[in-house]
């Protein structure tokens, strides 16, 4: 990259740099800004199985777009983090500490992962999930709204 005179920002050298740069980071931010503000949502504990069904589909389907668009720009820095805090858990300490205690259990990379919900006896849980093989995994992080 060279910079531009005068500026802060960073300017790209090629085409190519550009275009991964700004279509595919814009891209999958959006599909985790998409992913954040469907974790947001209460209709995971709608009283209707429909909308609880379509929220479901509508978050597996955001985290399949987040880990192609992952793959489809790879040799990219990822995040250190795979999330911001969430708005319930009002110190990133205590969130980030449940991130490194996740990570730890699962064996697994920091760049590794996505974070997902579940729902168990209607409690919304963070779960760190992953892919080994055709296999995918998961490990507890912390409750949606901490007490």
């Amino acid at each position: 990259m060279v910079r531009n005179e005068g500026a802060e920002r960073r300017v790209p050298k090629s085409l190519s740099e550009c275009k991964n740069r700004f279509l595919g980071m814009e891209d999958r931010e959006r599909a985790i800004k998409a992913r954040t503000y469907l974790h947001e949502m209460a209709t995971g504990k709608h009283e209707n199985e429909e909308v609880r069904d379509s929220y479901r589909q509508a978050l597996t389907a955001v985290e399949a777009l987040i880990d192609q668009l992952s793959e489809a720009t790879t040799g990219r820095e990822r995040s250190e983090s795979p999330a911001e805090t969430p708005d319930n858990w009002g110190d990133d300490k205590d969130w980030e500490e449940a991130l490194d205690s996740a990570y730890e259990k699962a064996g697994i990379d920091r760049s590794t992962g996505t974070i997902t919900t579940k729902t168990i006896d209607d409690r919304d849980y963070y779960y760190l999930q992953w892919r080994e093989g055709d296999a995918v995994k998961s490990q507890y992080v912390g409750p949606v709204t901490p007490a």
